[in-house]
């Protein structure tokens, strides 16, 4: 199994160009940056990484096609492969925050939105848009040749958390990126995978398959775990009760359902405290949702990787937080050589 690495999107390109030195030399597959509003842009961050590797895939996650025309993703993705040398990726959703701040409308039909984004993306790559494109929600007018393109085109991924989007990407993307799915449910996700991949056109390369997956362990596993409850209420699909109730009995997960408000604060006060919550709750939580703890809970968590790879999973990429690089350099001296 392959492991990535997603990065914060505050992080300077010049930040940004030594993590992705270090992961190079870990062997980490890819590095993604994360694509939210106010922030670093997520294309352009990656420019001084591109000359100072030779095999590390770079790209964004995730870009909405409701923020961005797919005809203007596909310019900026295929020059950043151009730039590197065929190593660009990208992961495209429906979207959440950058739409709301903008306070952008979706589509009725967002699978539909997002298949058409992601054939128009792709095949920008591969010739496809010779003779433009004809959707119902985007189209390509004019003829998009591409001439100037020589390296392998990129690997393009749709970002999934329901069955109907993952069947969807399953048939048309390189790659299905499941949200925050634990393995112990995963299976259930990949059989919606696997439908979608049956439907795949004859030719199209074997479906990758991967999941954003928090990363809080460290040196000080209190810091680690106050650092996961911070991050608590981005988890489990927003905390839902149906992934709750994994972890949970129905009356804790109604307690935290009825604290979510303070699980937000506990984000924006960056204290990692849950106000009208026993601790052991939330900690519960993280343990099952995300990689948390300290370095005596590495066998754990690479158990756990072990686990995503059986239930079908090519790789998995990791979100790192505060100081990422000490949590590269754990992951890369632990986690990727166990997982070779």
């Amino acid at each position: 199994m392959d492991i990535d690495i997603i990065l914060e999107p505050d992080l300077t390109p010049a930040q940004i160009l030594e993590l992705g030195q270090t992961a190079e030399r870990y062997g980490i597959r890819a590095l993604w940056t994360s694509n939210y509003f106010a922030h670093w842009d997520a294309f352009l961050s990656l420019a001084p990484l591109v000359s100072a590797t030779s095999r590390l895939l770079l790209g964004p996650l995730a870009v909405s096609p409701f923020e961005m025309h797919p005809l203007k993703i596909a310019n900026s993705l295929l020059t950043l492969n151009e730039m590197s040398g065929g190593r660009a990726v990208i992961a495209m959703g429906a979207g959440e925050g950058n739409i709301d701040a903008m306070g952008l409308k979706r589509p009725e039909k967002i699978v539909r939105a997002v298949r058409e984004s992601i054939e128009i993306v792709r095949g920008a790559g591969r010739g496809a848009l010779a003779k433009g494109y004809k959707g119902e929600d985007f189209s390509v007018n004019f003829p998009c040749a591409y001439g100037w393109i020589h390296a392998a085109p990129p690997l393009v991924y749709g970002t999934a958390y329901r069955a109907q989007m993952m069947k969807m990407q399953a048939r048309v993307a390189d790659g299905v990126y499941i949200g925050c799915t634990p393995p112990e449910v995963m299976e259930a996700a990949m059989v919606e995978v696997r439908e979608g991949a049956a439907k795949r056109a004859d030719g199209m390369p074997a479906l990758r398959t991967n999941t954003f997956w928090a990363w809080h362990l460290k040196r000080d596993r209190s810091e680690g775990f106050r650092e996961s409850r911070r991050e608590l209420a981005w988890r489990a699909r927003k905390l839902e009760a149906e992934l709750l109730n994994q972890v949970l009995s129905p009356e804790e997960t109604e307690l935290v359902r009825a604290n979510y408000d303070n699980c937000v604060a506990a984000w924006f006060d960056r204290s990692g405290h849950i106000k009208g919550l026993p601790q052991d709750i939330p900690d519960r939580l993280c343990e099952y949702f995300t990689s948390t703890g300290g370095l005596e809970d590495l066998d754990r968590e690479i158990e756990r990787f072990r686990m995503f790879s059986r239930a079908g999973l090519t790789e998995v990429a990791l979100r790192l937080h505060d100081n990422p690089m000490e949590a590269l350099e754990i992951i890369g001296k632990h986690v990727v050589p166990a997982l070779r």
